[in-house]
């Protein structure tokens, strides 16, 4: 071929490509040739193009920092110079180009001018910003799960891991990039939580679509519970070209089911207990009334019957109380009726309720109170339930003829109690439980020792309202138990009242004979017994079983006391206190009687006009004291 034949063929080439702009410059970069290709691409003419600087293709601001200059004096030095960058049209519009400017010298080596090559990559750069931009956003949103995600390639190699992942495994993107997934992932067994690692390095990573728990070993030594699924990629032809793996943490979600499965249980052993504790006085309630029903008992064996039911149902009554208290407690709804007091006061007081049980057992107790001053700021009544329950505790877990103690000093800042027994002992492993609502550490398999297991959940309710500690210590079972509590002492200039004991409750006063009082309750047999007690007690009873009845009785007398059910069955005793209030121009005293013993129940009792508030069954000496203070209509003027 003669150079003249393949410098036209090669002429007639450049004409005839489309995708690519090809011309030459002298070597200060003026344009000398344009191709078609470079006309439809950059908008110019070949006419307009020629003999103008190549410059005119580029942006303002690479025009501003000499970029065309620098072009060709790289092309000059290397032979060649590339680059991606956006180019101006003749219409100011601009294009990615992948431009390619190309050296041109002659056999001695001298610089001709250059060959410029162009290709417009518009559309591919918008998909590569695309694509870029999809990724981020991806990667941005499998940050901000919970989840962890893993990704592999076709061989196990880790591609991609996210931010909770990393948190999990303790394996940065830049450490893990590359590894095999068995290296950052080492995940067991769920049986083998818990247990030293013995280095089999037995990961359990394989396909899964089905959800699996496993315990995941981080790179620090960490373990978490988690639950994981793997799957594949899809790929080409049906192929995987990978797969994932997502996890999430649902170690503190195992921790609330067990707390929660531990809770139905203690639930479940609270609600046998309390079926037994209730039987147990009701026994004797039963076979007592059962007695006095025959009518054939004299005065001695009744009263001896009649003492027994007071005193079981005494018991099922704080039995409740304790209940309520607890749930008051939890709810954050008990108020303290804070006071100066002085706590040898109160321990004796307890002592004093828990002797009976005490002395039936057997047991020796001794007593060491602390120097005079063992002053607090607290409610007397409920420190006494505190001590009377740690008693109550020690009595009934120590063996008969066991010994108890009871020990109180004043340190810095506290007054302490501690009690002592030599009973059955406490587990190491459970005390830290014993506080625990409805929980009881040792039982018999008769239950005799009773006991709801909400006394000492009451006791460390009532010790942190007082800002006290509360806690206990065993050298273990069969050797006795030890209970600290401690309350901060009284500031020095807070004066106490001088008294020798704890308040009683007045001797029992005379009724007042001569009462009229409407009684009002849906309970046909509580009502005829409360109405057999108060006209024995001299009073004369108009019983009502609903609030209906009540109210029509209530106008055709004028009853100096009413005493009414709250759950009656046509309408409220609150409703029937508010008629009575409005038609009655004498106002009697009014006196609720009923089961509902909250402090909602309670204020809105007050709101109505009720003047006393009893929580069936009622203390009949209390309620009796109330109707004491009652004068007859016929001397109130």
């Amino acid at each position: 071929m003669t150079n003249t034949f393949l410098e036209l063929s090669f002429s007639r080439m450049v004409e005839k490509v489309s995708d690519y702009a090809i011309f030459l410059t002298d070597r200060s970069g003026v344009i000398q040739t344009w191709n078609p290709a470079a006309e439809a691409m950059k908008g110019f003419s070949e006419d307009e193009a020629i003999g103008q600087h190549l410059g005119i293709l580029y942006t303002d601001e690479d025009k501003r920092r000499n970029h065309p200059e620098h072009n060709l004096e790289d092309a000059a030095k290397q032979g060649t110079f590339q680059e991606s960058a956006w180019r101006k049209r003749k219409d100011g519009s601009l294009f990615w180009a992948l431009v390619e400017l190309i050296a041109i010298r002659n056999d001695s080596g001298e610089l001709e001018g250059f060959c410029k090559v162009t290709r417009d990559l518009t559309n591919l750069k918008q998909l590569q910003d695309n694509l870029a931009a999809e990724k981020e956003r991806a990667e941005l949103t499998l940050s901000a799960i919970a989840d962890g995600v893993i990704s592999l390639d076709e061989v196990g190699a880790v591609e991609y891991v996210n931010y909770q992942a990393q948190c999990l495994t303790g394996w940065s993107q830049e450490d893990a990039k590359g590894l095999r997934i068995e290296q950052i992932f080492n995940a067991v067994q769920l049986n083998g939580f818990g247990a030293e690692d013995d280095g089999s390095g037995r990961t359990e990573t394989r396909d899964t679509t089905s959800r699996a728990m496993r315990v995941l070993r981080a790179r620090d030594g960490n373990q978490h519970i988690i639950e994981m699924r793997r799957s594949e990629i899809p790929g080409k032809e049906g192929q995987p070209s990978g797969s994932v793996i997502v996890f999430h943490d649902v170690s503190e979600r195992r921790r609330m089911e067990e707390a929660l499965r531990d809770a139905d249980r203690r639930k479940d052993e609270f609600l046998a207990m309390l079926a037994h504790e209730l039987r147990n006085p009701l026994a004797p309630v039963s076979a007592a009334a059962e007695l006095l029903a025959l009518g054939k008992l004299e005065a001695g064996p009744a009263k001896k019957a009649s003492q027994v039911i007071i005193r079981q149902v005494k018991h099922m009554s704080a039995l409740v109380d304790d209940l309520l208290d607890v749930s008051r407690v939890s709810r954050g709804q008990i108020t303290l009726d804070m006071a100066p007091i002085d706590m040898k006061l109160v321990v004796n007081a307890a002592i004093e309720q828990v002797r009976p049980l005490i002395e039936s057992r057997q047991h020796t107790l001794t007593i060491t109170l602390a120097p005079p001053k063992a002053h607090v700021k607290g409610d007397e009544k409920r420190l006494i339930q505190v001590v009377a329950n740690l008693l109550n505790n020690a009595a009934k877990y120590t063996p008969p003829g066991g010994t108890i103690s009871v020990e109180m000093s004043v340190t810095a800042g506290d007054v302490c109690i501690v009690v002592m027994d030599n009973g059955i002992g406490i587990d190491p492993a459970t005390q830290e439980v014993v506080f625990e609502l409805f929980e009881q550490v040792q039982r018999t398999s008769d239950r005799t020792l009773g006991g709801l297991g909400i006394g000492l959940a009451l006791v460390r309710s009532l010790i942190k309202l007082h800002n006290g500690t509360v806690k206990c210590h065993s050298e273990g079972l069969g050797r006795g138990s030890r209970f600290i509590a401690c309350i901060p002492s009284l500031a020095p200039d807070e004066v106490v009242p001088d008294r020798r004991s704890v308040d009683r409750l007045v001797e029992l006063p005379v009724a007042n004979p001569n009462l009229s009082i409407l009684l009002a309750d849906d309970n046909i047999d509580a009502a005829e017994m409360m109405q057999f007690f108060l006209s024995t007690m001299g009073h004369q009873v108009s019983l009502a079983h609903t609030a209906t009845q009540a109210l029509e009785m209530f106008k055709s007398f004028a009853p100096d006391v009413c005493i009414l059910d709250i759950g009656l069955p046509d309408s409220s005793g609150y409703d029937l206190a508010t008629n009575i209030r409005k038609i009655s121009s004498m106002q009697p005293v009014l006196v609720a009687l009923t089961g509902f013993g909250t402090r909602r129940d309670r204020d809105k009792a007050t709101q109505v006009g009720f003047d006393h508030y009893f929580v069936k069954p009622a203390d009949l000496d209390a309620l009796s004291e109330v109707l004491a203070a009652v004068s007859p209509r016929s001397v109130r003027h």
